[in-house]
């Protein structure tokens, strides 16, 4: 019989150092799980296995129990029963919501700027509905340029009208497309706008992050599944948190060597190498009413531009 493999010390270590530093919060943390690894093996799963799994990450049933149950007082689960377990899945609101973000997360590289913007105001808009579109648009990239003014340069205005619908307020939202020269006074807008040093300090800080992985899995003979799915589940959580305070725009906007591209070509690396083994971990520890987690689906194959 063949010799175990030891896993790795370093990594391992390095894996406990990044789940300490981030402490990420039980019901984020459940929104990334079930985007980045439910959704497309099986859409559901049974609360006593997520419980477990959620315990790697330091969050106890409790912690658990509590975040799932404010999820879908939310919205974004909805819960099913076969026998006595209680299984959850997407409601068709959180999906789609999960499925907007998911197209800039797993982006396969930044598309071409044909020089337009898509420009949303709302007339009339106040409180809590103001508020919430404004949060569903920045998770699309829409920046504000103030006096109730958001723009985008490359969102489709369809994609505005499915929120604004959604949210019930399509009387009080206008989406329009208008286009500007490229010149110092645009650069400078958007600059101040969009809070680019921040940003670029938060990009920064991912790269810090996660760049040490890079390194030591080039070094792992063998990579648990487990420390798979622990390190693609954080890489995915903390890019998606990074990735949708900022604001998708084009190269010619930004400045010279923008972290936020280093950072995605890093996350891309890394999920390529972490996937596999990844998804073997979900199927083997987590089940859904027809039994333990399938592999993932077709679609799955075509995050980043090709997972093969």
């Amino acid at each position: 019989m063949g010799q175990a493999v030891e896993p790795d010390a370093a990594l391992q270590s390095a894996l406990h150092a990044l789940l300490t530093g981030l402490a990420p919060r039980a019901g984020s943390l459940a929104v990334t799980i079930f985007g980045d690894s439910i959704a497309p093996q099986g859409h559901s799963v049974w609360l006593g296995g997520l419980v477990t799994v959620m315990q790697q990450f330091g969050l106890n049933a409790r912690q658990t129990r509590t975040a799932i149950f404010r999820l879908g007082r939310e919205g974004w689960l909805t819960p099913s029963l076969s026998g006595r377990r209680s299984y959850y899945c997407f409601t068709p609101s959180g999906e789609r919501q999960y499925a907007r973000a998911a197209q800039r997360i797993y982006a396969p590289a930044a598309a071409a700027w044909d020089g337009h913007w898509t420009l949303v105001t709302g007339v009339g808009l106040e409180g809590a509905l103001r508020d919430e579109l404004r949060r569903r648009l920045g998770w699309l990239g829409f920046g504000s340029l103030g006096a109730g003014l958001l723009a985008h340069p490359q969102m489709p205005p369809a994609t505005v009208q499915d929120v604004v619908r959604e949210l019930g307020c399509a009387g009080q939202v206008v989406v329009w497309r208008a286009t500007t020269a490229l010149d110092a006074p645009l650069v400078e807008l958007v600059r101040a706008s969009w809070r680019l040093d921040e940003l670029a300090g938060r990009f920064e800080q991912f790269i810090t992050r996660f760049a040490l992985f890079d390194a030591l899995l080039a070094g792992v003979r063998v990579l648990e599944p487990r420390d798979a799915f622990l390190l693609r589940t954080l890489l995915i959580h903390e890019y998606r948190r990074v990735l949708l305070k900022s604001t998708e725009l084009p190269p010619a906007l930004l400045p010279a060597r923008w972290p936020g591209h280093a950072a995605h070509d890093l996350t891309a690396s890394l999920y390529r190498r972490l996937h596999a083994p990844a998804s073997a971990y979900c199927q083997r520890a987590l089940e859904n009413a027809a039994g333990p987690l399938p592999p993932p689906s077709s679609a799955f194959f075509a995050r980043f531009g090709g997972l093969a």
